[in-house]
């Protein structure tokens, strides 16, 4: 398993190498933190700077002509890769509440005391975890928030899953939106 991902780590630092590219910049919290943490060894000192998509829209909301987009009242989930093991948190806030019209209303656990989705690993989809969702779900209900918004593709793989329950579908179904979905219908 370990010699797979060095192979893969190789390949794709050696891709980066050769487009010359100073900056990676990814949509994915897990990808993001994959870049800075795991794959900054294969770089040999030489590694590029490596963002999350909110963290580059965050320096440049300023240059971003963004109308309201009919998403009143929103809250956020703060993906466990981004969040715990790279210390984003306000960037994606920061995103969010510049979209006009648009009102961040923030769950009891976020940030820093941020609830997983409970999804870390593919493998692990069992009933304790579906507990952790159906109970996040709620929360994010509570908040009276007409849209989930994540910044990771297994909060909204897994929210989704558990939304799909038929015994509690209509009690915790929510819409889903990723922060860069919420953006680019803010476009002008």
């Amino acid at each position: 398993m370990r010699a797979s991902f060095e192979a893969l780590a190789r390949h794709n630092v050696e891709l980066v190498r050769a487009s010359g590219a100073h900056t990676v910049v990814t949509p994915c919290a897990e990808c993001a933190r994959t870049w800075k943490l795991d794959y900054e060894a294969f770089f040999g000192g030489s590694a590029p700077k490596v963002q999350h998509l909110t963290e580059l829209l965050a320096e440049r909301m300023e240059d971003l002509d963004l109308h309201a987009n009919g998403v009143e009242r929103a809250t956020f989930q703060d993906p466990c890769r981004l969040g715990r093991h790279l210390g984003v948190y306000d960037a994606p806030r920061q995103v969010l509440t510049a979209v006009p019209g648009l009102e961040l209303a923030e769950m009891p656990r976020h940030g820093r005391r941020g609830a997983c989705c409970a999804g870390g690993t593919w493998s692990n989809c069992d009933r304790f975890a579906k507990q952790i969702q159906v109970a996040r779900l709620r929360e994010a209900r509570a908040t009276g928030a007409e849209v989930l918004v994540t910044a990771c593709p297994k909060c909204q793989i897994h929210f989704r899953c558990a939304m799909k329950d038929p015994n509690l579908e209509s009690e915790i179904e929510i819409e889903m939106r990723d922060v860069a979905e919420v953006v680019a219908s803010a476009l002008a």
